[in-house]
This record gives C-alpha cells, structure tokens and sequence, in this order.
C-alpha cells in the first residue's frame, strides 16, 4: 500500500507495457578512413601502462556491440547487414540452409544476413568462465581484443546463452563492412552534428566540441573526460545506461591517445544520423513472449583531418 502511494505521489505508474519491453542497445565506430569503411566495437591491439593502444593493424576488429535490458525471455536475433558483409560474429551463429548443411550466414537476395535462434536471456549473473564456451568463435577475436571486453562484461545487462555455441555473456558481438555511406567524396563534409575534434596538446589528448569539424569551429575548448560522456550520451538521444556509453569511451579514448599523441594526428568524431546507421546494418529481435522491443543504436565515424 504504501509503495502505491509513493508511486502516485510521483506521478509514475508501472504498467504491463513497461514490464513487458526489451530494450536492446548497439554502439559501435566507423573508421572513415578505411578504403572501405569498416564499423567497429574496437581495434585489436594490447594497452600500454600510458594508456595508449598498440593496434594488430593486420587483425582490425569491424564490429558494433549490443546489450539486451528488461525481462528474462527467450528468442532470435537477426542482423542484416546492407550492400556489406560480416567479418566476425561472436558467437557464431548456426542457420538453417535450403541445403542439409548448416551455415553461420547466408545470403538473403542481395544482403547476408546472420540468425541467432533459440537465445536466452536471463538475470543471470554467468560470466564467461562459469561454463564452457565454443573457442572456435572466440578464440581468434580473443587475441585482439579482450583488453576492450571487460568494459563491455560491466554493463548491468541481461546475460545472453547460446547453446548452439555454449557461448554465454553480456553481448552479442558483430563486425560488418560499410558499404555506400556517405554521398559525399569526404565523409566529414557529411556531418550534420557537433563533433568532437581530438589532437595532442602538451603531451596530453585533448577535445574540443566543434561546429564545423573541417574548419575546426570550436564550440567548447578543452572537454573534459566527464563532458566528452555527457555528450556522447546526448548523441545516444540520452537512450543508454550511463555504463553503456562509459564503455564505449573507454574502449576509443586509447585508440584516440595512439593517434593523436604517439603520431600526431588530429581525428574527429562525430554520429551518423539514422538513416545512415540503417544503411550500414539492421537488427531484429523476436521474443518467444510477444515482447515489445525498442531498439537505441549509436554509430560513430572517426577519421583524420
């Protein structure tokens, strides 16, 4: 009784609706300097104690991750990626041909397409290590870059069990090309935000907020650590769970340092608008439960100027 009252004193209610939405969240970075842009969850490499990454650059990691929020439920998650190909699913999935073979990706008119079936997703506090997990989808990606998923393994989300790859964890994990995304022969000129400029200053890395990335427009000087996560939420529509957007930071702050203090680059960041987001790759999720499902995806594009 008295829970109730508090809830109609604040003036929120709990409804069947919200009990019964899967929110699934992806982030994930475009090198637009590639000849073919690739999206990223994070570069291969191993840290520094300065903090800096030394990438595997024969062995880049081209992928996006994605986290699962609110109730416990079972189901299939599809990833279609468009006028592009995978480089890497983790955890393999296994889809049904036309054939009797069975095959991780196939080819869906002119775009493949990659199916997880039978997932489960529970409060389960497993983490890889509790259980066996099929090396043959983790081992190679592993090597480059398990310093990046311990950010990923903090996110308060729902754990993920794949039994058809006895893969168990907090994220599904893909790497895509991205094929046809910009329009325009210099993507920067394709920014249509605020991006954040990223260069050397004093030995330290160091951000300023701009208007026009080419020009170096500064709209805020000197971002601090704290402000650069205020803003990549902000480009996130707010919609992620402060720990989601920490990681991502955390995961592309020693790539920056690399660039900008060991060889001097200056690198912009900035989001892709949806329709662009929706050009690189789309996901689907289908509950057993009839869930509803909303869906928050952040790309960004990182390139030199």
């Amino acid at each position: 009784m008295v829970f109730m009252i508090l809830i109609i004193l604040s003036g929120s209610w709990i409804t069947d609706a919200t009990l019964e939405t899967v929110f699934v969240h992806e982030w994930g970075v475009v090198s637009i300097d590639e000849v073919i842009p690739m999206a990223r969850g994070a570069q291969r490499g191993y840290l520094e104690e300065n903090g800096t990454l030394q990438p595997y650059y024969s062995m880049a990691v081209d992928a996006p991750v994605i986290w699962f929020h609110g109730p416990e439920f079972t189901g299939t998650l599809t990833v279609e990626v468009q006028n592009g190909y995978f480089s890497l699913l983790i955890p393999l999935p296994a889809s049904s041909s036309t054939s009797d073979e069975t095959i991780p990706v196939f080819l869906d008119e002119e775009n493949y397409r990659a199916v997880w079936e039978d997932l489960s997703f529970t409060y389960e506090p497993a983490m890889p290590g509790d259980r066996p997990v099929d090396r043959r989808s983790l081992e190679s990606a592993e090597e480059g870059f398990q310093w990046a998923m311990p950010f990923w393994r903090r996110v308060q989300a729902l754990t993920v069990t794949y039994e058809a790859a006895s893969y168990v964890d907090r994220f599904i994990y893909y790497e895509c090309s991205a094929s046809n995304l910009f329009e325009e022969h210099d993507p920067i000129s394709s920014c249509e935000y605020n991006a954040m400029v990223f260069y050397e200053e004093d030995g330290e890395l160091t951000a300023d907020l701009a208007a026009d990335p080419e020009n170096s427009t500064a709209i805020e000087l000197s971002l601090s650590s704290e402000r650069i996560v205020e803003i990549l939420s902000g480009w996130g529509g707010n919609e992620f769970q402060d720990d989601e957007i920490k990681a991502l930071w955390k995961t592309w702050e020693p790539s920056l340092r690399t660039r900008c203090i060991l060889y001097g680059e200056t690198v912009v960041l900035f989001p892709l608008t949806e329709e662009q987001v929706e050009s690189i790759s789309t996901i689907d999720l289908q509950t057993d439960q009839g869930y509803h499902v909303e869906y928050a995806r952040l790309f960004l594009a990182m390139g030199g100027v």
